[in-house]
């Protein structure tokens, strides 16, 4: 609790200084306004795009795999000179810090361009993450209700590119990512033999991965789609050659659709595939993601996630959410009908926060497999 109260004051804050500085830069120019000219509601439109406003972000943190927690994220809306007749996102610059009560924490610093007319998008993003988090064992029916808690610390870089083919909704690119820890296991206690055997699996771990792309993409917004399909083939690559310690390939598919059913009602719907190709560290095996799950609780070979989410907008920019899912992560699929399902319900609202970027922004509340309770601010779309 006193971990919120302090990032809340901290957004206060900074909130209030950046408005009061973006004010006085403005004074011999144009008025800064936070209510939107159409309806008076509260929006960040013109802070964002005009006044080449920051925007600081409270990030409340409830992940059952590490505990309650919080992070700031600080993002810069970069103002584009040109203005194109069809939908082009913004170009975005960010940093981010978080801690939570088992000692996890990271920090770090991204920048996502547009190029043109959504000609080219690029995402730079290094990150320094240091996880404390609960080992399964990969469907393991020992460690299954006797988890090892393990150590990742860590360097991220990515660098990722891609380009719009031709005049069409396809994209063609690729992803560079390198990974760079230190893995340890916690010791048990009273359990000397064991530990000395965790003790000599500590390790230094690398993964140098190229990913390159098929994405399709013809979604209506880039933060809080209403229209459209997003749908991504990929194959990630790691090599020894590249500089990882171990040899493996993971395919992976996604979908993501969103429909308008009527007026006020609209329907998103997940479909992700990961299928691992080789021998990868424990640690990178694709796990079942879905909110109110913890992290890495359901490893395999093989995962398959399905969600649906629907919003209703019950007055002006205020909506109201249910969503629920479930996934599986098995060795083979002849496994499949005997693994557990993972599976989520759960509630939430948004509030339309930038009218002219069409961002919403709100709260989730989620429940996984009945028993995992966790909370998530979002902003912009869930998946």
């Amino acid at each position: 609790m006193k971990l919120k109260l302090i990032l809340f004051f901290l957004f206060t804050c900074l909130f209030t200084q950046i408005t009061i500085a973006q004010q006085d830069s403005l004074k011999t120019k144009k008025k800064l306004s936070f209510r939107d000219p159409e309806d008076g509601a509260f929006d960040l439109s013109q802070f964002l795009l005009e006044a080449n406003g920051v925007l600081p972000i409270v990030i409340p943190i409830t992940e059952p795999a590490v505990g309650y927690g919080g992070g700031l994220a600080l993002l810069y809306f970069h103002k584009r000179k040109k203005k194109y007749e069809t939908y082009v996102p913004p170009s975005v610059s960010g940093v981010v810090g978080l801690y939570t009560e088992n000692k996890t924490w990271g920090a770090g610093a991204f920048h996502s361009h547009i190029f043109g007319e959504n000609r080219v998008r690029t995402i730079t993003a290094i990150f320094k993450p240091n996880v404390n988090i609960k080992y399964y064992g990969n469907n393991s029916p020992i460690l299954d209700g006797n988890p090892i808690g393990i150590k990742l610390d860590s360097w991220v870089f990515m660098q990722q590119a891609e380009a719009r083919l031709g005049k069409s909704k396809f994209y063609a690119g690729a992803t560079y990512m390198y990974f760079n820890g230190n893995v340890s296991f916690d010791t048990i206690p009273n359990r000397p033999i064991i530990n000395a055997i965790l003790k000599r699996l500590n390790v230094n771990s690398k993964i140098s991965s190229i990913k390159p792309t098929i994405t399709f993409d013809n979604l209506n917004n880039t933060f809080t789609p209403t229209k459209g399909v997003k749908a991504q083939i990929a194959m990630s690559y790691s090599a020894e050659w590249l500089g990882s310690s171990d040899d493996f390939s993971t395919l992976s598919t996604d979908f993501f659709g969103y429909v308008p059913i009527v007026d006020r009602l609209r329907s998103s719907w997940r479909f992700q595939g990961s299928y691992l190709i080789g021998d990868a560290p424990f640690y990178a095996y694709p796990f079942v993601s879905l909110r109110g799950v913890p992290a890495m609780r359901y490893q395999g070979d093989n995962t398959l996630v399905a969600e649906t989410e629907w919003n209703y907008n019950i007055y002006k920019r205020w909506s109201v959410l249910g969503f629920f899912g479930g996934g599986k992560a098995f060795s083979e699929f002849k496994d499949f009908g005997e693994t557990d399902w993972a599976y989520t319900v759960g509630t939430g609202f948004r509030y339309q926060i930038a009218r002219k970027l069409g961002v919403d922004m709100g709260t989730d509340f989620a429940w996984g497999n009945g028993k995992d309770f966790a909370f998530y601010i979002v902003f912009g779309k869930s998946w």
